[in-house]
């Protein structure tokens, strides 16, 4: 009868053990399943610089609802950075087959910025020729246990640039 009864223990212990497994284990692979869609327009351009509205939409294709942080933008031009967002404290919920939409964040490129590293930028915009901004999406996964950093980078048409500010 004790036999049995480690047995049985043994068989709870190993089930929740290998339950507990795969669950992270589908938490994991879901952080690889995420989508990330970056928009960026032209704000406004004025004396001290340039800003450029971000939208960013996160799909999540998977059965399985996600706790995530605000999402961190960093914009750059061929590979040197020129801007990014605040940072934000704030946990979000991705539903399961769902999208989070994160609209108008706003990012300065300081005038001095414009002149030196995002000159190439400033002539685009002034022009309203077409231009393209590597924009860089981080956020941290809430797997319970274990937390994830996720990024991914995109590179993104200007919106405003061909047809001037918006």
């Amino acid at each position: 009868m004790a036999g049995i009864k480690k047995i049985l223990l043994g068989l709870g212990i190993g089930g929740g053990l290998f339950a507990g497994g795969m669950y992270l284990w589908r938490l994991k692979k879901t952080s690889v399943d995420l989508d990330i869609v970056p928009t960026v327009k032209l704000h406004k351009l004025d004396l001290q610089g340039l800003v450029l509205r971000v939208d960013v939409t996160l799909k999540n294709p998977t059965r399985t609802s996600l706790k995530l942080k605000f999402p961190f933008i960093k914009l750059s031009i061929k590979g040197n950075s020129i801007g990014s967002s605040q940072a934000v404290n704030q946990d979000v919920a991705l539903p399961a087959f769902g999208e989070a939409k994160f609209e108008a964040i706003m990012i300065r490129i300081p005038m001095l910025s414009l002149l030196s590293t995002a000159k190439g930028l400033l002539q685009a915009v002034q022009q309203s020729q077409p231009f393209t901004i590597g924009v860089t999406t981080m956020t941290t996964i809430d797997l319970g246990l274990k937390k994830v950093p996720y990024d991914k980078t995109d590179e993104v048409q200007l919106i405003g640039a061909q047809n001037g500010s918006n």
